[in-house]
């Protein structure tokens, strides 16, 4: 067997290596799947977290849109109470200045019939200031004859 001891030798080294070889093939493996469970469980929590942050930013859309919601709701109605408080505004206004228009209508009629009183008092008058300057002139004609006699 002596004759032999290279070769038996060669075998066992080969069949040591060959060991060896398995057993670090082994262990990385090992290394592997424990790596490989880890990023599993990171891929799992990211996935947790992916699906939270989208259940978040879908919730907060929503109360956005709410929000935005109730804000058009609140500036449509304020906007059509500032439209009726004008609209209220322009009708006391119209009524304000028809009732205006009235009086001034009313004097307008008035000064009308002042004027025409006036003016037919003003021929009245002329009237009798030329009756006046006839019975003057009748008088200065028959006191004119007497006063030189």
């Amino acid at each position: 067997m002596l004759e032999h001891w290279g070769v038996v030798t060669s075998v066992v080294c080969g069949g040591v290596a060959v060991l060896l070889y398995f057993v670090k093939s082994w262990r990385d493996v090992e290394t592997l799947k424990t790596a490989c469970q880890t990023q599993q469980q990171r891929a799992e929590t990211l996935t947790l977290k992916v699906d939270q942050f989208h259940v978040d930013a879908v919730a907060r859309e929503s109360k956005l849109r709410e929000e935005v919601k109730l804000h058009l709701e609140q500036v449509r109605t304020e906007g059509l109470q500032h439209r009726s408080e004008l609209r209220k505004e322009m009708v006391d206004l119209v009524m304000k200045l028809t009732e205006k228009l009235s009086h001034i209508d009313k004097t307008m009629a008035l000064v009308e019939q002042m004027t025409k009183m006036l003016t037919e008092a003003s021929k009245d008058q002329h009237e009798r200031n030329k009756w006046a300057d006839r019975i003057l002139a009748r008088l200065d004609n028959t006191n004119g004859p007497h006063a030189g006699a």
